[in-house]
This record gives structure tokens, C-alpha cells and sequence, in this order.
């Protein structure tokens, strides 16, 4: 039997920074509600700052450092399971809480004791640069805060939310999905399984920095597009896949595949003009989307929109390959998860705006 009047905090942590984790573990305890934290240290090169260990002497908290990296699934799994309230808050470990996050949630607690979770808000500091203008306005923080304007989710980003242990699948964070998206599979699992989504509580908040202070994300998002992959092909995702159009990446490995055609019937030149004549429509249509949603021209800003979405398409292609499951090839995840077996092939004004550019372009090759 789990205490119903418990909150579970876990922290699975590669950095155990020191001033995060003690900002954490400062946060308001709501009245009536034991809180117990739980850091899983996935690190076991790392020494212990003294004062983590201090608490952890003390009883404050429980720590344990991993043996050898186990990856964030099986970290998590291991938290988890540690803990025996009703209630388990999962916080990544480089959040900034506010300061009545655990109050916030103690509220809505309250008022849905038998929910199946809580979607809290994760925040991110103002755009300063191009990069971080260009992981806004992709939309790569968009799951983060999306509590702040829907009722109930599908899943959020496990930086911070609350799951209710008598309604979560007893497998928890399946450990084979290794480059990501875990977190979706298993929230997504559980609403499936219990037929309930989670509940948007918009004052649970945290501010969680920008990756590498504001750097391109090159790698996550190549690691991001090999999860994604990863997930669609487990029966919880694939029921919310569907085909479209093919983007560029793909475009470009078909060209490929054709090139030998395209080369003896047209010619070397006429090959890389296609090529050129795709990757220029998919720059310019993010130059396009650039303005539009932000009123101004920025170079900087239209090289990283276009850099960011390619790089999670390339990881989506090659983890397709690379696990040989060629449905995966122009495959796309709903991720917002409305029904499954969405529709194919999908038009919006970009994907519009790119045709037309391709047209344009190959008609322009024709009389050159």
C-alpha cells in the first residue's frame, strides 16, 4: 500500500551539481505531505560534493551512485522504484524550481487524488542568441511548457512531472530506448493503459537552462530524431505514425540512390543542380518561416532553423536504417498524440510554400 499524503522526488543525475540539487531539496514542503528525495547518480566516476553526502548521512535524502552508467531509463527505473508514496515527481537535475513547485502540485493533489498525473511547466530563459531563437521558434521547448496552455496532456518532458504509482505500467521507462524519447513511450503507455490523460498545473514550474548556454544543439537533435525512430516502431507509438511526403534528407538519399540513372541519361551537372535546387527550397522556406513568425530578417537565426530540423530528420533516417525497419523511411510520429492512425500525407502552408519552390526551381534548370 503506497501513502497516499507522499510525495516521491526523484533526481536521476549525471552532474550532482551542487547548488541545483540543494536549490531542490529548499523548495516549500506543503503541510500534511511527507517528501522524500531520491538522487540516482548515473555517474560513478564523479566524487559526491560534501554536502550532498552530508544530507545523505543525515537522512535528509537518499543517494545512490550507479556502479557503472546505466543511461536515463534505467536511472529512472531505479528511483522509481526506491520510493513507496503514492505521489513521484520526476525533476531532471539541472532545473530551477519555484520555490511552491511541491505546493503547487500538493493542491492539485487535493483536488484529483486519484489522477493519473500532473503536467508542471517547464520554463526556459529569454532567447538570447540565434540558436536559442532558432530552438524556440523549431519548437524544441514547446512540449516543455505546453501545461501553460492545455488542460490535460498526453505526456510531458520528464524535467518535471508527477505520476501516481497505482497508475503507471509496472514495466516503467522501457531501458532499450537509449538516444531519447523514453519518457513519451512510457506517459503515452500509461494514459493508454488507464484511459485518463495528465492534468496541466500551470504553477508547478521550474526553469531549466539552455543546453550548453545557448549553443546549437547539433548532437541532441541528431540524438532526438534516432530516439524518435526508436519509439515509433514500439507498439504504444506506432499506432500514432503515419507517411508523408518525403523531406529533404530523404529527397536526398532517393537522389542518391538514382544518381546513377540521373548521371547517364542527363549528366554529372544536371545531378547536383536537383540536389542543390532541393536543399535551396528547404533553406528557403525556413527563411521564409523565419520572418513570418518573427517579423525580421536574421541570417544567423535561418541557418540554425534550417540546421536544427535537418539534423532530427538525418538522426529519424539513420536509426531507420541502421535498425533496417524501412517503414520507417517518410514515417512520422503524431506527437500530439489526438488518435491513432492519423492521416497520410499532410499539407501546411510550408510544405506548400517548398513545393512550389521546387517547381520553380526545376523549370528555371529546364530552360538553363
Amino acid at each position: 500500500m503506497h501513502n497516499v499524503n507522499s510525495i516521491d522526488v526523484v533526481i536521476p543525475s549525471f552532474r550532482l551539481n551542487e547548488e541545483i540539487l540543494l536549490g531542490i531539496f529548499d523548495v516549500d514542503h506543503p503541510v500534511g505531505f511527507t517528501i522524500n528525495f531520491y538522487v540516482v547518480a548515473d555517474n560513478p566516476g564523479l566524487k559526491v560534493p560534501a554536502s550532498i553526502v552530508e544530507l545523505s548521512e543525515k537522512g535528509l535524502i537518499i543517494l545512490v551512485v550507479n556502479q557503472v552508467n546505466l543511461g536515463f531509463a534505467q536511472t529512472r527505473n531505479k528511483g522509481i522504484m526506491m520510493g513507496k508514496g503514492k505521489w513521484l515527481l520526476l525533476l531532471d537535475d539541472d532545473i530551477v524550481p519555484d520555490k511552491h513547485l511541491l505546493t503547487a502540485y500538493a493542491d492539485a493533489i487535493a483536488e484529483h487524488r486519484d489522477a493519473i498525473g500532473f503536467a508542471g511547466v517547464t520554463n526556459f530563459p529569454e532567447t538570447f542568441n540565434s540558436a536559442t531563437r532558432a530552438m524556440e521558434l523549431h519548437g524544441l521547448t514547446g512540449h516543455f511548457k505546453a501545461a501553460k496552455t492545455h488542460k490535460k496532456l498526453m505526456w510531458v518532458p520528464t524535467a518535471n512531472v508527477m505520476l501516481n504509482r497505482d497508475k503507471m505500467d509496472p514495466a516503467l521507462f522501457n531501458e532499450s530506448l537509449n538516444k531519447g524519447g523514453e519518457d513519451i513511450e512510457f506517459l503515452v503507455r500509461n494514459v493508454n493503459l488507464f484511459g485518463e490523460q495528465y492534468i496541466s498545473v500551470p504553477l508547478a514550474s521550474v526553469t531549466h537552462p539552455w543546453w550548453d548556454n545557448g549553443a546549437i544543439q547539433t548532437e541532441r537533435q541528431f540524438r532526438y530524431g534516432v530516439g524518435a525512430a526508436q519509439i515509433a516502431a514500439t507498439p504504444t507509438i506506432s499506432p500514432y505514425t503515419y507517411h508523408d511526403f518525403t523531406n529533404t534528407v530523404e529527397t536526398l538519399l532517393l537522389l542518391l540512390l538514382a544518381s546513377p540513372f540521373i548521371i547517364l541519361n542527363c549528366s554529372l551537372y544536371s545531378f547536383f543542380l536537383i540536389c542543390l535546387i532541393f536543399v535551396g527550397a528547404e533553406f528557403l522556406t525556413n527563411a521564409t518561416k523565419a520572418i513570418f513568425k518573427t517579423s525580421g530578417f536574421s541570417l544567423g537565426l535561418i541557418i540554425n532553423l534550417f540546421w536544427l530540423k535537418n539534423c532530427y530528420e538525418a538522426g529519424y533516417l539513420y536509426e531507420s536504417i541502421r535498425s533496417g525497419r524501412w517503414s520507417g523511411f517518410a514515417e512520422r510520429i503524431e506527437m500530439g498524440f489526438v488518435k491513432k492512425n492519423p492521416s497520410w500525407f499532410r499539407l501546411n502552408k510550408w510544405k506548400i510554400i517548398k513545393t512550389c519552390l521546387i517547381i520553380i526551381g526545376l523549370l528555371l534548370a529546364t530552360i538553363v
